[in-house]
Formats: C-alpha cells, structure tokens, sequence
C-alpha cells in the first residue's frame, strides 16, 4: 500500500479502499491484523471492488456506509457483523475520508475495526437474564412488559389490535405446604411448558410471580380472545398432570383485547380482575365439592 505509515504496525485491523464513483468502492489494500481478523488475504481482496470479494449483504452494507463518508467528508462510526468460517464475529468500525490534496475530493477511505464478538455476547447473556425468568425460562415482568410496548408500536403502522391474559396457577401454597417446594417447582415449570406450547407466532408467554403469568396473545377482538381462552380452558379441564402431583393442576384464566389508542395497563387490570372472578368461581366450587363429599361420608 503506497502509504508512509506502514500498517502491518498496527495491531487492529485497517482496510483502505478508494472511491470510485459513487456506489463503487475497490479494496486497496489492508493489514496483516484484517488478514487475520477477517480470515481473508490481502493478495486476494486488493485491487477488488467490494461486490467482487465480499458477500452481497455485506457488500451492500459497505457500500451504504461509505457512499456516506464520501458524499458528506465525514467519520461514520457503525456496529456490523461478519459471518467467518468459525463463526459470526461482531466488528465497532470507524471509516474516516482521506481527501485529495489539490481537490478536497474523498478518494480513499480508511476503515478501523475493533472485534468486539465477546461484549456483544456478555451483552446478550445480561440481556437474557434482565427479561428471562430463570425458573421457566419464560419472559418475566420486564420482558413483558418490553414485548406489550413493541406490540403497541407495531400497531400504530399495522392498526392491528392484541390481546392480554392472565393465568394463575390454582393452590400453588397448599402445593409447596403438602409437597415440598421442589415439587411446586416442578408444577410451575409444567405450567409454563404448557402455556408455551399453546402459544402461536408472535406470542408471548411470562412468569411475573410465583403462581401468575402473563399472555401476550395475537387476538385482535373480544370474540377471538374468548374463543382462544375457552381453548385453554377446554386444556385445562381435560386435566392437567405431572408426575411429581398425584392431583390435576388446575388454572384461572382472565383476558382484555388491547386496540390502538388503550392502555395496556388499563387491559391488563381488566385480565387481572377477570381472572380473580374465575378464581373465586373454582373456589367456590372447590368448596361445594368438599361440603358434599363430606356430607356423604
């Protein structure tokens, strides 16, 4: 590379490319720590333009980036991956213009890249336990939360409305109390598979407390939401079993449709308040069944 500094010094990785026209960019030349970074040769790329040595995504990122640089004279600073035959690599690149002397012209820009694969995957693992609930595995508040305020923006372009629910485990104390804790566990994480399982494309299922979890269902009317819980009830009232619990587990269900315009906090308190009223339904039933029983004894 016709340059005075030379970059084989340098232990990040440096590509240079000169400008030609436009939405062409061809590879002058790069360093021995690019060579390695990006598992490619020097002798191989130089001299190419980067639709000739690069893969068509990549290629067409590049190319937007630097058409950029060239047409404003300005730094840009961006985050792009790579997939290298070891893997996907993430990249923190800096491209800066060099200008012509005489002109002022960009005729070559100067890309510096840092790997930064390992904080991107740091990132990811606090990302996980930030919105997962380690129980389950399952979304918790958080991640609900975030997922409902995706939801709402989607539908500001879409006009498409969702639905919330709310699902309570039934006697989970008396559980624990009778059981022991780890069969509780083991019913709250059966739960949870169960409600994954009823989930479709684009759904969302979270454990925001011990016994209660969050729906977040793609049911845009009243009707469709009813006639979606009344099959999750149907499920439950087939009987739901688990090795560790000689007893069916059973589940109260409470849901509101969410169209643009509500709050989401106002429809989930209405699922919430549904939800007690089954409750307080199973309980009552519970309790007659007891009565009965013991009346026959």
């Amino acid at each position: 590379m016709p340059m005075n500094l030379d970059l084989n010094q340098l232990a990040v990785p440096v590509v240079i490319a000169s400008v030609e026209g436009e939405d062409h960019f061809r590879v002058v030349g790069m360093n021995g720590a690019a060579e390695r970074e990006f598992e490619l040769s020097n002798a191989i790329v130089a001299g190419r333009l980067f639709d000739d040595c690069f893969d068509a995504r990549l290629a067409a990122s590049l190319t937007g980036r630097y058409r950029v640089c060239a047409r404003t004279g300005k730094a840009q600073q961006f985050e792009e991956f790579i997939d290298l035959p070891n893997g996907r690599r993430w990249f923190r690149t800096t491209i800066s213009p060099c200008l012509a002397a005489q002109s002022g012209v960009v005729v070559r820009i100067m890309s510096v890249s840092q790997d930064i694969t390992m904080m991107k995957r740091l990132h990811r693992k606090l990302q996980e336990f930030a919105y997962q609930d380690p129980l389950t595995g399952l979304a918790n508040r958080r991640g609900f939360d975030q997922a409902v305020e995706n939801a709402c923006d989607e539908a500001v372009y879409s006009g498409d409305g969702f639905s919330l629910a709310v699902v309570d485990l039934d006697e989970l104390k008396v559980i624990n109390d009778t059981h022991g804790h780890q069969v509780g566990d083991d019913v709250i994480r059966f739960v949870s598979q169960t409600l994954s399982s009823f989930l479709t494309s684009g759904e969302l299922a979270a454990r925001v407390g011990g016994d209660e979890f969050y729906l977040l269902l793609r049911e845009p009317t009243r009707d469709d939401l009813d006639h979606r819980l009344d099959r999750l009830r149907a499920i439950v009232d087939q009987g739901l079993y688990t090795s560790s619990l000689d007893a069916a587990i059973t589940l109260s269900v409470g849901g509101a449709a969410w169209q643009p315009g509500d709050d989401a906090h106002h429809v989930l308190a209405d699922a919430d308040a549904q939800m007690y009223a089954e409750k307080g339904i199973r309980r009552l039933v519970r309790f007659i069944d007891q009565r009965m029983s013991s009346v026959a004894a």
